[in-house]
C-alpha cells in the first residue's frame, strides 16, 4: 500500500528524537486546546470570549513571525526549540497555580494563551526549519509529512485523555499535566544534534534584522508562488481551523446536549483523520499538483463543516470531524513541503514565516466565528464559514488563469497562461 520510502525519515536518529519532542509537546497542546475552550465556556459562557482566547493564542503569529523567522535563522534550532518548550511550560504552569488557589479569571486565561502562542510560533518554525539539516533532501517529503504525524497522532490519545479528565477530574490536573509534558519535550530537545547546522558565530550576522526581513519579503514577491501558497493557506486557517476550538464545544454542549467530555472524544477522532491523511501524503511517490490539492482540501473541509452543522446524530458529526481535521492539517503539510523544498537555505525559517502569517489569520476567523455564534447560533456559523470555503474553491476552479496556475507542473513551467487558456480540454 505504501511507497518503500514512506517511513525512511525514521532511519535518522535526530529525526526520531525531534519526532518524540514534537509528540510530547503536542500532547500538551491537545490537552490545552480542549481544556482552555471548556474552561472559558464555564467561566463566562461567552462565545466572543471563547473566540478571543483562540485569537490571543494566534496573535503572535501575525505580530512576531517576521522577527521569529530571522531569530530562528540566526541561532541554533535546538536552542530556539528548547526555549519554546520552556515558554509553554511557564504559561501552563502559571494557570496551574491559579487554578489550585481558585483565582483563575478570563483575562488571565487570555493573557496566558498569548504567552503560549509565542512559544508555539518558535516551536513551529524551529521544528520545520530543522528538517533539512537532519534528513537527506530525498527524504524531505517523508520527514515533513511524518513530522506532522507527531502532532496529529497525539491528538487521538491526548484528546481522549482530555475527555476522561474532564469527566473524572478537574482543570487543575490537566494544566499540571501540560506543564510536565512541556518540560519533558524540552529534555528531548536537548538530545537533538542537528547535522550541518552552523554555530551562532558562524552565521551571517552582518545583515540587520530589518535587512533580513526585507530580503525574505523580496524573495516571496519576486518568486510569486509563495504568495499564492499564503493566500490558499490563509483561507483554510481563517474559515476552517476555528471550527475545532470555537464552534465544536458549543455544538457538542449546547446543540447536541452531550457531556463536555465529548469535546475531547471528537478531537481524538479529528486527530485520527489528520494522522491517516499525513501517512497517506508521506506514501505518495510525488505530488504533481500541490496547488490543486490544497484547493481540493479547502472544498472538502467546507463540505465537512456543512455535515457538522446539519448532522442529526453524533456519529455523523464524528465522520465529518474526521475529514475536516484531516483537511486542516494536511493543508499545512503540503504548504510547508512546498516552501521547504524551494526556499534558499539561508532563509528557510523566513520562508516558513509565510505559513505562520497565514496561521495568524485564525484570530480573524475566531473573532468572526464568535460573533456569528452570538448572532445566529453555532449551526448557522458553521454554514456561513463552509460557504466561504466552498466559494473560494469554486472561484479558483472557475477562473481560467487560476486553473492554469493550479495545474502547472515543473514539466510545463514555460507554458504561459494565454497558451493554456487557448488550448482545448483534451490538450490540457
Amino acid at each position: 500500500m505504501f511507497n518503500p520510502e514512506t517511513f525512511a525519515a525514521f532511519g535518522y536518529r535526530d529525526f526520531r528524537v525531534l519526532w518524540a519532542a514534537t509528540f510530547v509537546r503536542s500532547a500538551a497542546l491537545a490537552l490545552e486546546l480542549v481544556a482552555r475552550a471548556v474552561l472559558i465556556v464555564e467561566l463566562t459562557g461567552s462565545a466572543v470570549l471563547l473566540g478571543a482566547v483562540l485569537a490571543a493564542w494566534m496573535a503572535p503569529n501575525l505580530l512576531l513571525s517576521p522577527f521569529a523567522g530571522v531569530i530562528v535563522d540566526r541561532y541554533p534550532y535546538r536552542r530556539v526549540l528548547i526555549g519554546s518548550f520552556l515558554t509553554n511550560a511557564a504559561a501552563s504552569g502559571v494557570l496551574f497555580v491559579l487554578l489550585i488557589v481558585d483565582q483563575a479569571q478570563s483575562w488571565q486565561v487570555i493573557a496566558l494563551s498569548a504567552l503560549s502562542g509565542i512559544g508555539f510560533v518558535f516551536f513551529n518554525l524551529a521544528r520545520r526549519a530543522m528538517l533539512p539539516t537532519i534528513v537527506e533532501s530525498s527524504h524531505l517529503r517523508s520527514a515533513t509529512a511524518l513530522s506532522q504525524t507527531g502532532q496529529t497522532s497525539v491528538k487521538i490519545g491526548g484528546a481522549l485523555l482530555a475527555g476522561l479528565l474532564l469527566r473524572f477530574a478537574d482543570f487543575t490536573w490537566m494544566f499540571g499535566l501540560m506543564t510536565a509534558f512541556s518540560l519533558l519535550a524540552a529534555l528531548f530537545g536537548a538530545l537533538i544534534q542537528a547535522r550541518g547546522q552552523s554555530q551562532p558565530g558562524e552565521r551571517d550576522v552582518e545583515q540587520s534584522v530589518v535587512g533580513q526581513i526585507t530580503a525574505g519579503a523580496r524573495w516571496a514577491i519576486d518568486t510569486r508562488w509563495p504568495l499564492a501558497v499564503l493566500v490558499i493557506a490563509a483561507m483554510s486557517y481563517m474559515f476552517l481551523q476555528p471550527y475545532e476550538a470555537v464552534l465544536m464545544p458549543l455544538v457538542v454542549i449546547d446543540e447536541l446536549g452531550q457531556h463536555r467530555a465529548w469535546v475531547g472524544y471528537l478531537a481524538a477522532v479529528g486527530g485520527l483523520g489528520a494522522t491517516v491523511g499525513a501517512v497517506w501524503l508521506a506514501s505518495l511517490k510525488e505530488i504533481r499538483s500541490p496547488n490543486l490539492l490544497m484547493v481540493g482540501l479547502i472544498a472538502t473541509g467546507g463540505v465537512a463543516l456543512v455535515g457538522i452543522s446539519l448532522a442529526p446524530h453524533l456519529a455523523v458529526v464524528a465522520v465529518c470531524v474526521f475529514f475536516a481535521t484531516a483537511c486542516v492539517y494536511n493543508m499545512v503539510t503540503v504548504a510547508n513541503l512546498a516552501l521547504l523544498a524551494h526556499a534558499p537555505e539561508e532563509m528557510r525559517a523566513q520562508a516558513l514565516t509565510l505559513m505562520n502569517l497565514a496561521q495568524g489569520t485564525i484570530l480573524i476567523g475566531a473573532i468572526i466565528a464568535g460573533a456569528l455564534v452570538d448572532s445566529f447560533g453555532p449551526q448557522a456559523a458553521l454554514l456561513a464559514m463552509a460557504g466561504c470555503l466552498l466559494g473560494a474553491a469554486l472561484l479558483a476552479l472557475s477562473t481560467p488563469r487560476v486553473r492554469w496556475w493550479l495545474w502547472r507542473r515543473r514539466l510545463h513551467t514555460d507554458l504561459t497562461a494565454a497558451d493554456w487558456i487557448r488550448a482545448g480540454d483534451s490538450d490540457r
